[in-house]
């Protein structure tokens, strides 16, 4: 396991997520029976997985962590470590890439848990709440956005564990609630009311600590 942030580093492909639809389709199900594989214990499957998973999860540890992150290379690992311990409970029901990034989500939020430093931001808390990665540079923390991203980073510590999950992979990795539910395995309408609740605590929150001039 020493050699998995080697791994991510040495693969600089692309994430498997965001392929062309014909061509996804093929690799999901090549994908889930090499997951399957690898839940088996093969190795050579395991460490095939790895690499084809790593891009989605280094790209779902920094947009939560933010590219600056002292800890980025560490909870990277954590999260690969704990994808591969997950693997006899993947079913298949989306792709392994969607579930590693779910469980990179998970390392770090708690890692923002456990360093949790409240930014007091004078922005306006509507904006914030309804704040979307989509369409933005994924790792440009210059200017508005990404002064807005650093925000809603540093609030997802402060939610509750299974709205901030939703929350950070819809706002700040940029899936859709069908693949959210997907990757979750929760009822799209339960991923759906936990959005609104993480929306609305998080909107709260922001005009209880930040409030608009």
């Amino acid at each position: 396991m020493a050699a998995l942030v080697s791994i991510v580093s040495s693969t600089g492909g692309r994430d498997p997520l965001a392929g062309d639809a014909p061509t996804a389709e093929v690799e999901l199900v090549a994908a889930r029976d090499l997951a399957l594989r690898a839940a088996t214990g093969d190795p050579a499957a395991t460490r095939q997985l790895l690499m084809l998973v790593a891009p989605a999860v280094l790209r779902s540890v920094r947009l939560v962590l933010g590219t600056r992150s002292p800890d980025l290379e560490d909870v990277t690992q954590q999260a690969l470590m704990a994808f591969v311990s997950a693997l006899p409970t993947f079913r298949g029901e989306c792709h392994p890439a969607g579930f590693a990034s779910r469980i990179a989500v998970h390392a770090a939020l708690s890692n923002r848990r456990r360093i949790a430093r409240l930014r007091v931001v004078p922005y306006g808390a509507k904006e914030l709440a309804t704040a979307t990665d989509l369409g933005r540079p994924p790792h440009d923390d210059s200017g508005t956005a990404g002064y807005q991203r650093r925000c809603v980073r540093d609030l997802l510590a402060h939610l509750p564990q299974d709205q901030a999950e939703v929350l950070a992979l819809h706002v700040v990795v940029g899936h859709s609630l069908a693949e959210i539910s997907q990757a979750t395995s929760v009822p799209l309408n339960t991923v759906k009311s936990r959005l609104r609740l993480a929306k609305q605590a998080l909107r709260r929150h922001l005009e209880s600590e930040c409030p608009s001039s």
